[in-house]
Order: structure tokens, then sequence, then C-alpha cells
């Protein structure tokens, strides 16, 4: 961060330092001399330099990748709990449980569960690793599909029970 800041400085430096080199050799000018370059140059480098420096936050520290995988399981939860027709939705470790009120085509759930499990892998894994995500869904408390997702090849398995 300290080099980033050191840069602002040198740019704004070389910026104003040309256009007032610029203005030196112009017919009319208010900047006639070398002198008089460096005495405005100069407070108005460090003037603009400090300006972006403080006008430009800084960026805050980044959440640790196990930080930001719980917060996305959170949501992820709420998200499976908006589904039509879902009852109750939980994420237990790796694994989304799904129940559903009523009965649908397994196709349905082949797409739903394939969908959750994409969107779960993406967001779950804690670091470049690969992760396998397990998607169950039942009907009334009766299991119906499996489904075990992996996020570097996709659906590995799954069972209609």
């Amino acid at each position: 961060m300290e080099n980033q800041r050191m840069t602002i400085y040198i740019i704004a430096f070389a910026i104003i330092f040309a256009v007032l080199i610029g203005l030196r050799f112009l017919d009319g000018s208010p900047v006639r001399s070398w002198k008089m370059v460096f005495l405005i140059g100069i407070p108005l480098s460090l003037f603009f330099g400090y300006y972006y420096n403080r006008a430009l936050p800084e960026k805050p520290a980044a959440l640790p990748q196990s930080t930001k995988a719980a917060n996305y399981r959170l949501e992820l939860e709420r998200t499976c709990r908006r589904i039509a027709g879902v009852q109750s939705a939980v994420i237990e470790g790796n694994t989304i449980l799904m129940d559903f009120a009523e009965d649908k085509p397994v196709a349905e759930f082949k797409r739903l569960a394939q969908e959750t499990g994409g969107t779960a892998s993406y967001f779950l894994k804690t670091n470049k690793d690969s992760i396998k995500i397990t998607v169950h869904i039942s009907v009334k408390g009766r299991d119906r599909y499996e489904m075990n997702y992996e996020s570097n090849r996709g659906v590995t398995d799954e069972r209609e029970l």
C-alpha cells in the first residue's frame, strides 16, 4: 500500500510539472521562468498527491476464506428456503438437505439439485481445492433424490430413493 501511495505522489508530480513546463514555453503565459515552474509546481504536486492519497480510501483487509464461506452458507440456506415448494432447507457441513411439501417429477429434482450443488460448490470452497457437495431432497420427510456434486467434475453420483 505504501508503494501505491508513493506512486500517486510521483504521478501527480510528473503531470503538474509537465503542464507547467509546457506553459513555460508558451508566449503570454503567466509562467515565464524556471523559478516560477518550481515555485508553483512543488506546492501543487504536494497538494494533489496528498488529496488523492486521502480522497481514495484504503481497501479493507480481505476476509479469510472460511469467514466468507460461513457467510455464504447462511445466505445459500436462506435462498434454498425460498425455492417454490420447499418446507425446510438446511446446510450441514457439505450436505444440503431440502424437504419439499409436494412431490415433483424427478427431472425437476435433478435440475434443482444440479443448480443448488453447483452454486454451493462455488461459494463454499475455502481454497482452490475441489469440494464435494451432497444435495439430499426429500418430500414430506421421505427420501426422494440424492446427488453428489464436485466443483471440478460436476455431477459424480445421483440416486433416486
